[in-house]
Parts: structure tokens; C-alpha cells; sequence
């Protein structure tokens, strides 16, 4: 995989592995950014975690030894609950939504920031994009790309010397009951591909459109021109 193609991914794991195969090694060793000839394959970093609801901050800190909290690479657990009561109780479903986002927004910069500082990077909290804006810091040197992807507390975040889109979806019984105006919505290709796929059930259908949504979610992340990415460099997995 050469760097400057774009990669998608529904499944981190795959999509890491992928890299390590190509690259013969592991994922995580970067070279200098400096010295980096664009004939050298794509590297990538990944990191996901879950925000904790309020109720699991004590037993999320209790967990948490003096040695991990005070280390430069504490564990996800013992941070959550720093994101999760960052603001006061809410008592509407709609605020504890928009509560929920926020935190979710908040713990994937936080990731991303960490990321960036083992590779020597350093990525101010207060300095990034608001929510609901596409990731971007001033500071990150040309040559690498983030992406964000979360849900229902699920955040996934990862940098990538390559165009990098991550998506996210949960799959939703319910969805299989208007599931042709959903295919509605997809570009042309992937209402194609689905079609040559109506003789499937309907969980196989259903998990169909969810491949080809997070590949759409996902190229629209990299950049709207990126409509055709090869194959090799996109992953998914549905997991019930």
C-alpha cells in the first residue's frame, strides 16, 4: 500500500493488519515524518474506547492503580470518567443525548491527541475543531490525516500517513423494515451492488446495506472526490 491512498475502515483490527502485513511489521513504527519518501508504505495508528456511563466512574477509578494513573499512558478506563462528568447532570432525553455526543467528541480528541504525542507530536486539547466539524489541528504536520467515528459511546479514532475515514453504525432490526428507502439514499454503485444481492434474506440484506453505508460514511470523511477507492484498503466487519 503506498502512502496517499485513501483507507476506510468499518473494523480497526483487519485494517491495522492489513498494514502490518503490507508493511512487514508492525503497525505502529513510524518512521520520521521528515525523512518519509512518498514510495513508503501507509502507517497507522488506532485506538478506540467507550465512554462509561456516570454510574461506572467509581468503579472505573477504583481499578485504577497510583502506577497507571500517573503514567504518561494510562489506561482508557481510568480517563472515561474524566470525559463523563465533565458536565453537570441532565434530566431530558435530548440533553443527555447532546451530553453523550460531547462526551463521546471530547474522549475521541483526547485519543487522537495521545496517539500524536507517541509519535512526537504534540496536539493542544483546547486547539482542535468543534464538535460537529471535521477533525483538524493546526498543528498536525503535513503528511497525516485523522478520522473520528462514534456511537452510542463507542469511539474510534485513528492517524494515518494516507487519507484516512473510519465509520461506525450499529445494526438496527427496525432499519429492516423501511430498508429500501434507506438503499434510496446510497449513490448509484452501491444501490447496484445491493440489488444484484435481492435474493439474499433480509439480515443478509441488511447487513449489506451496512457495508456499503460505512463505505459511504467513510469516503465522504476522506473527500467527496475519493468515490472509488480500491478495494484493498477498505475493511468492515458486522458483529451481532
Amino acid at each position: 500500500m503506498s502512502n496517499g491512498e485513501p483507507l476506510i475502515s468499518h473494523d480497526p483490527h483487519a485494517l491495522a493488519a492489513s498494514l502490518a502485513s503490507a508493511t512487514g511489521g508492525a503497525a505502529s513504527a513510524l518512521p520520521n515524518p521528515c525523512s518519509e519518501s512518498s514510495s513508503r508504505p501507509a502507517r497507522l495508528w488506532l485506538a478506540e474506547a467507550c465512554v462509561l456511563p456516570a454510574s461506572c466512574a467509581d468503579s472505573a477509578d477504583s481499578s485504577a492503580s497510583p502506577s497507571t494513573e500517573t503514567s504518561s499512558c494510562r489506561s482508557l478506563r481510568a480517563r472515561q470518567p474524566d470525559v463523563d462528568n465533565a458536565a453537570p447532570p441532565v434530566s431530558s432525553a435530548k440533553a443527555r443525548r447532546r451530553q453523550q455526543r460531547e462526551a463521546e467528541s471530547r474522549l475521541a480528541r483526547l485519543l487522537l491527541g495521545e496517539l500524536a504525542a507517541a509519535q512526537g507530536i504534540q496536539l493542544a486539547l483546547a486547539d482542535w475543531s468543534p464538535r460537529g466539524q471535521a477533525p483538524y489541528h493546526p498543528a498536525l504536520p503535513a503528511g497525516f490525516h485523522v478520522s473520528i467515528a462514534h456511537r452510542h459511546g463507542h469511539v474510534l479514532v485513528g492517524l494515518a500517513t494516507a487519507p484516512l475515514g473510519l465509520d461506525l453504525e450499529y445494526r438496527n432490526p427496525r432499519h429492516a423494515h423501511d430498508l429500501d428507502t434507506r438503499i434510496a439514499m446510497l449513490p448509484t454503485d452501491a444501490r447496484e451492488r445491493l440489488a444484484e444481492a435481492s435474493h439474499l434474506s433480509e439480515t443478509e440484506r441488511l447487513d449489506g446495506f451496512y457495508r456499503e453505508w460505512v463505505r459511504y460514511e467513510a469516503v465522504l470523511k476522506i473527500n467527496r472526490r475519493a468515490s472509488n477507492p480500491s478495494p484493498k484498503n477498505y475493511h468492515h466487519k458486522i458483529q451481532s
